[in-house]
């Protein structure tokens, strides 16, 4: 049997992560040449929050509503990641995983509200048995929050509690920092320049992508 992915994407709201989700999963269904998988290989996409698990909705919820502070946020998220990942493990036997959002956006969005990044990363319990499962590959698309804010204004939607400039800006600040922690801890991540053409981010994720399954 294949080896299975799990396969994370990141990056600030209005950064293209999603586009470039299912980008991804054109490339293993349809690249003969791609690095694993094939046009027969299973995918399940998922997201976090999930939605699924009390947490998930709890925290839903109150991010909607603007009625939440870094520490509640913190404990939730990190709750529905812990449940989440039990049915990961469960998938990753037989289909790659590609999540919207995970680690990741709980260690930058949180680290801005002032908690501690160890704090954290061990509040994950990675490692543990009933703890969070460790992406085998993070891909963080990095884009200004000026470009980033243009285009959640475009959508015209209600913007959630996170989705203001100021913000924005702190958290493309934050994310240099937790790249360089989680490469310290041996993550893979990948860093792709999301402000650009959609196939040239395409391109620049997969030929990364590329690389590191290759080493």
């Amino acid at each position: 049997m294949e080896k299975t992915y799990f396969i994370t994407f990141e990056g600030i709201d209005g950064s293209g992560k999603d586009t470039q989700l299912f980008e991804l999963v054109k490339a293993i269904k349809n690249d003969d040449n791609f690095p694993f998988g094939n046009k027969y290989s299973n995918i399940w996409i998922t997201r976090n929050p999930t939605k699924i698990t009390k947490s998930g909705k709890e925290v839903s919820t109150l991010i909607r509503e603007g009625s939440i502070d870094g520490k509640t946020a913190a404990r939730l998220y990190i709750q529905d990641r812990i449940e989440h990942s039990k049915i990961i493990k469960q998938f990753l036997k037989y289909s790659h995983v590609l999540s919207s959002r995970y680690d990741f956006s709980t260690l930058t969005y949180q680290y801005v509200q002032g908690i501690d990044f160890d704090e954290l990363y061990e509040a994950h319990k990675f490692g543990e048995l009933d703890g969070c499962i460790i992406p085998d590959i993070t891909i963080v698309f990095e884009i200004p929050a000026e470009i980033s804010f243009k285009r959640i204004i475009k959508r015209e939607e209600k913007r959630e509690y996170f989705e203001r400039l100021e913000f924005q800006k702190k958290l493309v600040e934050a994310q240099k920092i937790c790249i360089n922690k989680l490469r310290e801890k041996g993550r893979k991540i990948i860093v792709v320049n999301a402000n650009q053409k959609i196939e040239k981010v395409r391109e620049e994720m997969l030929r990364k992508i590329y690389e590191v399954i290759e080493k």
